[in-house]
């Protein structure tokens, strides 16, 4: 079977179960784990069609990017929400610190449980679309694929390497939120890569999985001082999220480093 042909039918198979899960959800896109797992997918989704850009064309790369952002943007609403809630817990457990007790009623008032069926219509519109548009991709069953895979990935490793040196000389939010959006990138290509030459991840793949992880610790602290600055401001909590914020940015630099630079 062609490289491609091993990617489509595997994003398929990934939009297939993610169309399963929500159907199988009681609380459908309420269910904060429904949501997260669909959001991860269009990022996947998003690097994976950027893999077969050379072979497919980059039309069809931008136009499906363009509908992967909308269906993304369907999810964030009540699943960013979820996610500020957990961390404010888990800092005021953490580090004893009460004060994040208005935040949390804050995040907790704004929070919806219910998600509505118009929403979940044009999520479970987006999926089927996708996958009819898998599924009519025509691939060229020669070499020159996988060059064509080879050649996008090193693309995204040439950019992940630029944002990783930018950000590792300076602090400011938007240098690293473009190397979060970089390294995610990266990492998932590299999966999809494993899957067409059928061996699983390496060390360096799980390392700049973690480096993708930790960046998103990182921009949810980002996300809630953003959010406690507009609400009061407290100088104890900034502090607290400051402090978690520099152990992970060192975490960050050390990943990076090791994995991006040093090659």
């Amino acid at each position: 079977m062609p490289a491609s042909s091993l990617l489509s039918s595997h994003c398929q198979q990934l939009l297939t179960d993610a169309l399963a899960a929500l159907d199988a959800a009681a609380e459908g896109l309420s269910d904060e784990a429904v949501v997260h797992d669909l959001r991860v997918l269009t990022k996947k989704l998003r690097a994976a069609w950027k893999i077969g850009a050379l072979v497919t064309g980059k039309e069809t790369e931008t136009e499906r990017s363009d509908v992967l952002r909308e269906l993304s943007a369907l999810l964030a609403g009540n699943r960013d929400l979820a996610v500020l809630v957990n961390l404010s817990r888990e800092l005021s457990a953490r580090h004893d610190e009460p004060a994040f007790e208005p935040v949390i009623q804050y995040l907790e008032r704004e929070f919806t449980d219910e998600a509505d069926d118009e929403t979940g219509n044009q999520v479970r519109a987006i999926i089927k679309s996708e996958i009819e548009e898998w599924k009519q991709v025509e691939f060229v069953d020669d070499d020159s694929e996988i060059r064509a895979h080879r050649a996008a990935i090193q693309k995204s490793q040439r950019g992940a390497k630029k944002a990783t040196a930018k950000a590792l000389h300076d602090n400011e939010s938007e240098l690293w939120h473009t190397w979060r959006k970089q390294v995610k990138r990266l990492r998932y290509q590299r999966d999809f890569l494993a899957l067409i030459q059928l061996r699983k991840p390496g060390i360096r793949d799980l390392r700049i999985s973690r480096l993708g992880s930790r960046l998103g610790d990182r921009n949810d602290l980002a996300n809630l001082t953003h959010l406690v600055e507009i609400l009061n401001n407290e100088p104890r909590l900034r502090k607290v999220i400051a402090m978690e914020e520099r152990r992970i940015m060192s975490n960050c630099r050390r990943l990076g480093r090791r994995n991006l630079l040093r090659r």
